[in-house]
């Protein structure tokens, strides 16, 4: 009866074991090592991108990006690239890239026969699409290498840097209006620590002046305000951008305004100036002031210097300068050692008399 009891136990036992087995040897944990890629399907086309620098209009700075596209692999492949960008950037230029449809800012390129252990270097033009002026501000786009048969490496980003804020210092004098026409002389000198890509000059004219050259710029910013003059080539630190600009006038005093633009790119003071023009006359002949310079030449007058009779009355007592009448002290002491003697005889004779 026991050796029964003990066969039925041990049955038992047995039948359980896989029951609590079961949970040890299930197979999840082997799952990533089947998504692995094996050797025939790891990338063998790797991307990198450039830093950028954007520069020039400073409504829409530009730069070129430069992709470099390696084929790591041992046979020769076409390398292509997925761009991505970032907010505000977009792509301005590149003849072998593509939209890829339903994936937002990103751009399938190149495609070109890269041998083995070969390279290609594509060079893009991005730029910014900010409605507005953007400083010293920073963004990351990514690249990642792909092949023909869509095996994707994974993606490395790279820096895109907006202009940062800085000192730009302008100077604007303008000539005798002659027959109507006079010439507006502008200096602006990059006072910052780094080059900039390119300023815009505008000049507020009222009813009766215009801007007869350079060509204003069209792009609707300053139509109907201003002329906006831009200056695209690169402004190194230190260094001063020199032009004219002719206006013509007519009618009798006028005001223009002259600044760099755009205002909140620039961290000094000294970026607009006014201008008066005085066009009355036949001849329209006339001057131009700007305003004086706050510099030490505006500060002394001639006239706040002391005059030399000031000066003689605040270094000389005022006793001295008292008129001198009457008798003079000597004579006053003469007069008294006279009758300081007379006083002593006296005495002397008085007591003489009440001994006799």
């Amino acid at each position: 009866m026991n050796r029964l009891l003990s066969s039925g136990l041990l049955a038992a036992a047995l039948l359980f074991v896989p029951v609590l087995a079961g949970p040890a040897v299930a197979a999840p944990a082997a799952a990533p090592a089947l998504a692995a890629p094996t050797a025939s399907t790891a990338p063998t086309i790797t991307a990198r991108g450039d830093i950028v620098f954007l520069g020039g209009d400073p409504w829409a700075p530009s730069s070129p990006l430069g992709v470099t596209v390696r084929n790591t692999g041992s046979a020769a492949a076409k390398g292509f690239f997925v761009l991505r960008l970032p907010v505000d950037v977009d792509l301005l230029r590149g003849e072998d890239c593509q939209i890829v449809r339903g994936t937002p800012r990103t751009w399938l390129c190149g495609g070109a026969e890269l041998p083995a252990g070969g390279e290609r270097v594509y060079r893009l033009t991005i730029g910014s699409s900010a409605s507005e002026p953007v400083f010293g501000v920073q963004a990351w786009g990514a690249v990642a290498g792909r092949d023909a048969a869509g095996v994707t490496d994974r993606f490395t980003d790279f820096r895109v840097n907006w202009p940062d804020r800085t000192s730009l210092r302008l100077r604007a004098t303008a000539d005798p209006v002659v027959n109507g026409t006079t010439t507006v002389r502008v200096r602006v000198t990059n006072t910052g620590t780094f080059d900039i890509g390119g300023y815009s000059l505008f000049i507020t004219t009222p009813a009766g002046v215009r801007v007869a050259a350079p060509t204003c710029a069209d792009r609707g910013r300053m139509v109907g305000v201003a002329c906006e003059i831009v200056r695209p080539n690169v402004l190194g630190d230190g260094v001063t951008d020199s032009f004219d600009v002719r206006l013509t006038v007519t009618g009798g005093t006028k005001t223009v305004q002259v600044s760099l633009a755009p205002t909140n790119r620039y961290t000094n003071k000294d970026t607009a100036s006014t201008l008066r023009l005085n066009a009355s006359g036949g001849s329209g002949a006339g001057d131009a002031t700007t305003p004086p310079p706050t510099g030490p030449a505006v500060t002394p007058s001639p006239t706040a210097t002391a005059s030399p009779t000031a000066t003689v009355t605040s270094s000389t007592p005022d006793a001295a300068q008292l008129p001198r009448t009457g008798p003079s002290g000597g004579a006053y002491a003469l007069v008294g050692a006279a009758l300081l003697a007379l006083g002593a005889g006296l005495l002397v004779l008085r007591r003489r008399l009440s001994r006799s």
